[in-house]
């Protein structure tokens, strides 16, 4: 990895500073006129895009391995919410630090560093004794999720200021893609050498594979000051200004809140709904879960192809209907209703991946219009996530055991929070 050049502090506008660079962040032959080539682009996308195929699967590795593990520790699945719990409170703790390091180092360095902690940790997951080693293992291995995150998104909003929508439509795309084959990852691993567990060192070696593209490019730089933001509107006071730009800034704070929990909620979940609730095999759950996260992939390619046509905002109140459909029909029809189990469940699957799929990268798009993208900001969408990705599968898992919704509660608590959606969007239109 090529290393980044000295850094100097300049005043951003608000009477803070920020780090620039004073060196091109490519190497040489990669810079022309201070910008970047397509050669530079076309290898960090690949890092990253493989960067997010390894965090999809890592995310959603939970849902087609809680069986297997519950059966290995000898506990019900319930008694692993403690896992959601670990990889909840290790990505709100992360938050701020993995956005202070990404605006003081070279943001590769920070995302390789991220994968290789990944790498070591998923290769233990599998040898440990009881929940709570396995706990402790966890938030180690979660720690590091907001610094590849944090890395990625700070690099993108750097590459292309003001215009990263594609970008990032088409890299969370990668964690579908990862989230879709997870699950099957896991039945082959069960089938060819007969431990589902195995696919955590699948997606250890893959995270080292991951790295690779960062030894052959530098890390990007910050853009000119100048380009940071759209400047004072001089029909506006700076004191309404900014109390608009908080209020924006709080409401897609809380969208990446409400759309993650939805997400970690049914992805983590379908599955074990699939099996318990539904009757279904194995392998048919395995299949709903992919189906979750293939729908999810198919949304995030669709916005990145078409979110240069159209708005953040538009994409989101254009497919959060789905999901709410989706979340519907199990509460309606679970039970002797006119679609079978299998139909209904990847009815279920197929609606609310594709529904949940637009939520993430066009709520960061949806704020890069008010507030300039840094490590900080991306820091914070990460401790929000984290929070998030804690509380909604652990809402499932209580509810489950506490209540008689068995693993209904699935249903019940996406419904919530894709309902939830519309008043943040709206809030985010009525105040930009």
């Amino acid at each position: 990895m090529a290393a980044q050049g000295d850094h100097q502090s300049l005043p951003n506008g608000n009477g803070q500073h920020k780090i620039v660079n004073q060196e091109p962040a490519v190497a040489n032959g990669d810079a022309e006129e201070g910008r970047y080539t397509k050669r530079y682009i076309a290898t960090c996308l690949l890092g990253y895009s493989l960067s997010f195929v390894i965090f999809g699967s890592q995310v959603s590795i939970l849902g087609p391995t809680i069986k297997p593990l519950a059966e290995r520790l000898q506990v019900s699945e319930p008694d692993l919410s403690p896992l959601f719990t670990a990889l909840g409170i290790a990505c709100i703790v992360s938050g701020t630090p993995s956005g202070w390091l990404v605006d003081r180092l070279p943001t590769h360095h920070v995302l390789v560093g991220s994968l290789l902690v990944e790498a070591v940790g998923f290769a233990l997951v599998p040898l440990m004794p009881n929940v709570w080693t396995l706990t402790a293992l966890y938030f180690a291995i979660c720690f590091s999720y907001n610094f590849t995150n944090s890395a990625v998104f700070t690099s993108l909003g750097w590459m292309f200021p003001k215009r990263a929508g594609s970008a990032l439509n088409l890299v969370l795309a990668m964690f579908g893609v990862g989230s879709f084959f997870i699950p099957l990852a896991a039945q082959v691993c069960k089938y060819v050498v007969g431990d589902a567990l195995a696919v955590f060192w699948v997606v250890s070696g893959v995270s080292v594979l991951a790295a690779t593209p960062f030894l052959f490019v530098s890390s990007p730089t910050p853009p000119a000051p100048e380009l940071d933001g759209d400047g004072p509107n001089p029909f506006v006071s700076s004191s309404k200004a900014k109390l608009l730009s908080n209020v924006v800034s709080t409401a897609v704070v809380t969208l990446v809140f409400f759309t993650t929990a939805a997400e970690t909620a049914v992805g983590n979940w379908i599955y074990t709904y699939s099996v318990r609730e539904q009757g279904l095999s194995d392998d048919d759950a395995a299949v709903a879960n992919s189906g979750f996260w293939g729908a999810f992939t198919a949304g995030r390619v669709l916005g990145a192809a078409i979110s240069h046509l159209t708005t953040p905002a538009t994409l989101l109140l254009g497919v959060t209907p789905l999901a709410v459909a989706g979340c519907a029909l199990p509460l309606l029809w679970g039970h002797g209703g006119p679609l079978t189990p299998w139909h209904l469940v990847m009815a279920t699957s197929m609606l609310c991946g594709f529904g949940n799929s637009m939520g993430y990268a066009n709520a960061v798009s949806l704020l890069e219009r008010y507030v300039p993208i840094t490590g900080f900001i991306n820091g914070v969408f990460g401790a929000v996530a984290g929070g998030a990705c804690m509380v909604g599968p652990t809402l499932v898992a209580q509810l489950a055991k506490h209540t008689t919704l068995k693993y209904s509660a699935m249903a019940w608590v996406g419904l919530v929070f894709y309902l939830l959606h519309v008043p943040a969007i709206l809030t985010v239109l009525v105040a930009g």
